[in-house]
């Protein structure tokens, strides 16, 4: 909205109608099964009034709901609830010579190193939320931490879900023979998207160096 300053100084936040004239919405189905649209804009036109916040102050509220969507992107209760799931299948399934798969060293070593970080992801964000109700900002650094650990912790840990079930974690929701609801096959499928919403997490490292141990910018 301000041509004559660099991009990011000149943007402003406008609501715009899913309704309005000139608007094109397409969407696009991915494999992970969480839906994304492109959107067109032909000649839009909107009231002034639609304006969020003040004109040409739009990156800022950018950032800083990127910084908080980074962190609430990174829930514990995603991989929280299947670590129970799959332990307690672990424990009621047979292998052939009658152990419990929960019996095995390695599916013990998998489940625990799951809890472990687990519980590291809860700390960190209840700090966060801790610091939010004392009015405190949100570090860009720390919430682009939380977004690269989270992300990639939540493939490691399907990972490792996956190798305790074996084949059955492969079967999907709704298909004769599917455990667990097919819930890992489908939350597998469904992680790998995590690692690019709300930015790269090759961006947020340089975010991370920037912003947290006050390196130089990346060349660009």
């Amino acid at each position: 909205t301000d041509p004559d300053v660099k991009k990011h100084k000149g943007i402003s936040m406008i609501i715009v109608p899913t309704g309005v004239k000139g608007l094109k919405v397409e969407p696009i189905k991915n494999m992970g099964g969480l839906n994304t649209n492109i959107t067109f804009y032909d000649d839009v036109r909107v009231p002034v009034g639609n304006l969020v916040g003040e004109e040409n102050k739009g990156w800022g509220l950018i950032t800083n709901q990127l910084n908080h969507e980074r962190v609430t992107l990174c829930s514990s209760g995603i991989v929280e609830r299947q670590l129970e799931d799959v332990t307690e299948w672990s424990k009621v399934t047979l292998l052939a010579d009658g152990r419990r798969v929960i019996d095995q060293d390695w599916v013990q070593i998998n489940l625990a190193r799951i809890h472990a970080r687990l519980e590291f992801l809860r700390l960190i964000n209840w700090k966060v939320a801790s610091d939010a109700t004392q009015g405190l900002p949100l570090d860009p650094a720390y919430a682009s931490s939380i977004k690269v650990f989270g992300t990639e912790f939540y493939l490691e840990a399907f990972r490792l879900l996956m190798e305790i079930m074996g084949t059955s974690a492969t079967v999907k929701a709704g298909s004769p023979g599917a455990v667990v609801r097919g819930r890992i096959e489908a939350r597998t499928r469904s992680m790998h998207i995590l690692t690019f919403g709300g930015g790269t997490n090759e961006m947020q490292r340089d975010l991370i160096a920037l912003f947290g141990l006050n390196m130089p910018p990346s060349p660009r």
